[in-house]
C-alpha cells in the first residue's frame, strides 16, 4: 500500500510495470481520502497527494502513501488557508445557485442573467482547483500565493488541455457517483495525477 518499486525483467516486469501505476494511484487517494475528512483539510490533501506522486514519477521516492502524511505535515501551514477559501467560495456558489434556480422557478428573468454569470467564476474556479495541485507539485518550496498564480499560469498555457482535463474530471465525478467504491481510492488522486502528468510531461513548470 506504502507504493512499489518496480525492479523485475520480461514480462513479469512488464505487468509489475502496467499494475504499479493504478496501485500507487489508488495509495495516494486513500491517504488523501483519510486526510479529506476534515472537510477544509481536502484541498491540503490533494496538494500533498500531488506532491508525493510528483516525488515517485521523479524516481525520488516510491512509499506514495506514506509520502501523502509526510507532504501534508510539511505543507498545511501553506495549504490550509488555500483550503478554507476553496470551502467558503463553493459554499458561497452552492448557496447562490440554489437562491437563483428557486427566483427562475418563480419566472424571474433576471435570475437567468445572473446564473448565466456565475457559470464562467464556476468554470474558472475548476480549472484552477484542477491545476492548483500540479503547481504546488511543480513548485515544491514555493509560497501558497505562488502556487495560485502557478496555478492561472498553467491553465493560461494550455486553456484547451485544461478544458479536457476538467471535463474528464466531471465524466469521472459521475463514474464516482454509479461505482461509489472508486472514491475513497482514486476520487482525491486520479485527476491529480492526470493533471501533473500532463503538465509535468510538457514541461510547464510556472
Amino acid at each position: 500500500m506504502s507504493g512499489m518499486a518496480v525492479k523485475r525483467t520480461g514480462w513479469e516486469g512488464r505487468l509489475l510495470g502496467v499494475l504499479v501505476h493504478p496501485m500507487n494511484v489508488a495509495a495516494a487517494g486513500l491517504a488523501a481520502a483519510v486526510l479529506s475528512l476534515g472537510v477544509v483539510t481536502a484541498v491540503p490533501a490533494v496538494i500533498a497527494a500531488s506532491r508525493s506522486m510528483r516525488r515517485w514519477l521523479d524516481g525520488e521516492e516510491h512509499a506514495v502513501f506514506t509520502g501523502v502524511f509526510r507532504e501534508f505535515a510539511a505543507t498545511w501551514r501553506r495549504s490550509l488557508p488555500l483550503g478554507v477559501g476553496v470551502v467558503v467560495v463553493m459554499a458561497m456558489l452552492v448557496v447562490d445557485v440554489a437562491f437563483l434556480t428557486a427566483q427562475l422557478e418563480q419566472g424571474s428573468a433576471i435570475a437567468i442573467a445572473l446564473l448565466a454569470a456565475t457559470a464562467p467564476v464556476a468554470l474558472a474556479l475548476g480549472l484552477l482547483l484542477l491545476a492548483l495541485p500540479a503547481s504546488a507539485a511543480l513548485q515544491p518550496d514555493a509560497s501558497a500565493r505562488a502556487w495560485l498564480v502557478g496555478a492561472g499560469a498553467l491553465v493560461a498555457r494550455r486553456p484547451f488541455t485544461a478544458l479536457l482535463l476538467l471535463i474528464g474530471e466531471v465524466t469521472f465525478a459521475l463514474a464516482c457517483y454509479l461505482f461509489p467504491t472508486l472514491l475513497p481510492f482514486f476520487g482525491a488522486s486520479l485527476p491529480a495525477y492526470l493533471a501533473l502528468l500532463v503538465w509535468r510531461r510538457a514541461g510547464l513548470q510556472p
